[in-house]
């Protein structure tokens, strides 16, 4: 019996101490994939961006492949200076004929870039150079495309925008990341693991990049973790083991917080653009369109965008969100046929706005619009308020391209006449709250009044929102207000259903 409790005591010791190796050790794996997956995650959508870039600019340059060097090195110079891009240009008969950096000086592009820039066949060919004669040593991503007209169009990427990726994410993680594309030199950040080294290995790929990234862990990455992890559990019984595995487990499967689900929501396509029309008030007749972000669930409810624009505000993904809108509508007003000129609006938060690459962001969707439509952006007064001085300068480039600014919800933020004054902007929006006041006809109403003679003095065209009545239809156009949208003309639609509205 002695020996009985003893091996039952022995049991009791041992069982946990396993429990406890064992679970902190799976613990330490399960979060080294997870880490892994996000630090591919990363990267792979970094590369998927820069080749959505290059592949544009490969496209537009191709476009221009039947017409002589001098007459299009303008617009491929442009081209070439879009983010990420070192150069662009067309080859035939292996000879570079017009390139964004040395225009129409032929060169051999075989010397130039150390292999021959050919498609293989057609499509796109995307490969990495160790360097060209230009600039040795560095790196390079070629993305190649048959222009036809026995021509070939590329775009030069620096390897340098991945590797510094690949390094940051080394410091971070202790992995050894390895990127190769369709063809040439492996890239690899400044980080190596030997081939025969005891590591976790896991490979991605993105079809659309022609990419392939293989992560590579070391085993004794494990440690630090494992031991935390004992270190928590190891003072615990068997029971509160028992109890922690389970508490884990319902922690790892809880719902993922909104930010989260704001990012998966992206990644499946969940978000569109509903698209509410901006009308005459004299003629009733279409004038634009406000472009409206909107997230549909699986049951086919909708997320409000107060919630989840204030959540991707607060979680600081309001400018990826932006961008994603800004890609949706350019995949939506592609196939437009409007009459000029057409507004298409679209609002900017005060963080996009504030952002070094806000007007990289904007050009992008801009350079994506037929010439019938005329891109306005929406600017809130707080926006405008936060840094005058830096939002000027970049709203003034802008504007200096062909875009237009209004300031949206106007009347409501902190905006002085001053400061108005002497801020690049085309429109004012009157707030709802204002238009709500036009209750019945001949309804005194004073700041109403006031905001339209300001924007008549200023020289600015206004816009009503939220106009929902005949009777403030009729005010506003009696009181030569240009511009109205509400549910008096039109709801937000889709874009298939604005645009037969639209066409009707």
């Amino acid at each position: 019996m002695k020996r009985l409790s003893n091996r039952v005591l022995a049991l009791s010791i041992l069982l946990p101490a396993v429990l406890i190796i064992l679970l902190s050790s799976g613990m330490a794996v399960h979060q080294l994939k997870r880490e892994t997956a996000i630090t591919a995650g990363i990267l792979m959508k970094q590369i998927d961006r820069v080749t959505g870039i290059a592949r544009h600019a490969t496209r537009i340059t191709a476009e221009m492949a039947d017409r002589p060097c001098d007459e299009i090195l303008e617009k491929m110079t442009s081209v070439g200076a879009l983010p990420y891009i070192r150069n662009t240009g067309l080859i035939r008969d292996d000879n570079l004929v017009c390139s964004s950096v040395t225009g129409a000086k032929i060169r051999n592009a075989s010397e130039l870039y150390g292999t021959r820039l050919s498609t293989g066949g057609g499509g796109v060919r995307i490969f990495s150079l160790s360097g060209t004669t230009s600039v040795p040593g560095q790196q390079a991503v070629i993305y190649a495309a048959d222009a036809g007209h026995g021509m070939t169009a590329f775009s030069v990427v620096d390897a340098r925008h991945f590797t510094d990726l690949m390094n940051a994410l080394d410091n971070e993680t202790h992995a050894a990341l390895q990127l190769q594309f369709s063809g040439g030199p492996v890239i690899s950040g400044q980080k190596k693991i030997s081939a025969h080294s005891p590591a976790f290995r896991a490979a991605f790929h993105s079809p659309y990049s022609q990419a392939h990234l293989l992560v590579q862990t070391p085993v004794r990455s494990l440690l630090h973790p494992g031991l935390r992890n004992i270190l928590f559990l190891g003072p615990l019984s068997l029971l509160l083991t028992l109890i922690a595995l389970y508490v884990w487990r319902h922690w790892h499967s809880k719902k993922l917080s909104l930010a989260d689900e704001i990012r998966k929501g992206m990644d499946a396509g969940a978000f569109s653009v509903h698209y509410q029309p901006i009308c005459e008030t004299a003629t009733g007749k279409c004038a634009g369109a406000e472009a409206l972000i909107r997230w549909q669930q699986k049951d086919g409810s909708f997320i409000s965008p107060d919630v989840f624009i204030r959540a991707a505000e607060e979680h600081g993904m309001i400018i990826s969100l932006t961008r994603h809108l800004f890609t949706l509508i350019a995949e939506d007003v592609s196939h437009w046929k409007v009459t000029t000129p057409f507004h298409l609006s679209v609002n900017i938060a005060a963080a996009h706005l504030a952002d070094e690459a806000f007007t990289k962001d904007v050009l992008r969707l801009w350079v994506t619009l037929a010439s019938s439509l005329n891109l306005v952006l929406e600017i809130t007064e707080r926006s405008l308020v936060e840094d005058a001085d830096r939002a000027s300068e970049k709203l003034n480039e802008l504007r200096q391209r062909g875009c237009k600014v209004a300031v949206d919800d106007f009347g409501t933020g902190y905006c002085s006449l001053s400061l108005l004054q002497r801020l690049p902007v085309d429109y004012l929006k009157i707030d709802k709250s204002f238009i709500d006041t036009l209750s019945s006809a001949g309804t005194d109403t004073p700041i109403l009044d006031t905001i339209v003679g300001l924007s008549k003095r200023l020289g600015l065209t206004t816009i009503a929102e939220g106009v929902s009545t005949t009777c403030q239809a009729d005010w506003l156009r009696e009181n030569d207000v240009p511009y109205a949208q509400g549910f008096r003309y039109a709801r937000p639609m889709p874009s298939p259903t604005f645009y037969q509205w639209y066409s009707r």
